[in-house]
């Protein structure tokens, strides 16, 4: 019996670094197509990751977690390229199942970036009161916390947020949340959201009349995606 238990340890234990390594390789697609923009490579890498991790069967509850947290986070990277490749057939129920799966793994980071992503998928069906349900969720859990990830996942909701705020011509208020997002997304060097934000800003100071803040954003959007690129931050 203490053979077969030595064994079974080793078995999870070989699951467990599958895992990793899965997961890793999701984070290597994401990059490599921030460098290439080939988002059709990027989508079969997720398909292939999607597979290997729904074969995993019969584990051990934290080992479920974690893989249900990886699946999440693969479903959610899938649903972003399907949606930058211009398919938005059943994005929402996409979203909808990688959240259900980050809850399941009872992960905070991946709930909230679902959460994220499942909001900006009911905007796109003009479901704003809804969307801002799920943001605000996002916020909530998110001041509570100094974790980075968390940090970013904030961050990068207030940009969301500048946006819808822009797009009602409430360019004050824009204009306030974007900083805010550029303080947080700063002060954790996440340099792809540092250059989001700046990009967002250029439109708001330009709708205020103020070219030159608006110039300086620009310049600061290509200093940022390229430092994104380089440094995969």
């Amino acid at each position: 019996m203490r053979y077969l238990r030595m064994l079974g340890d080793m078995f999870m234990g070989d699951v467990e670094e599958r895992i990793t390594r899965i997961e890793a390789m999701i984070e290597d697609a994401l990059w490599e197509c921030v460098q290439n923009d080939d988002r059709e490579k990027e989508l079969a890498a997720y398909m292939q990751a999607k597979e290997s991790l729904e074969k995993m069967k019969d584990l051990p509850v934290e080992v479920q977690r974690e893989r249900d947290r990886v699946l999440s986070y693969c479903l959610m990277r899938i649903d972003e390229t399907l949606v930058n490749l211009g398919d938005e057939n059943e994005s929402e129920e996409r979203a909808r199942e990688a959240l259900t799966l980050a809850e399941k793994a009872g992960e905070e980071v991946q709930i909230a970036r679902c959460r994220l992503a499942l909001g900006i998928r009911l905007l796109s069906k003009s479901n704003l009161a809804d969307a801002e349900d799920q943001w605000r969720q996002v916020i909530e859990t998110a001041m509570e916390s100094e974790n980075a990830d968390m940090q970013q996942v904030l961050g990068w909701t207030l940009i969301v947020r500048s946006h819808v705020l822009n797009g009602k011509s409430l360019y004050n208020q824009a204009l306030v949340v974007a900083i805010e997002a550029e303080e947080i997304l700063e002060s954790i060097d996440n340099y792809a959201g540092v250059a989001a934000v700046n990009r967002i800003l250029v439109t708001i100071y330009r709708n205020l009349g103020d070219s030159d803040s608006a110039d300086r954003c620009k310049e600061k959007v290509e200093k940022f995606k390229e430092r994104a690129k380089t440094e995969r931050k």
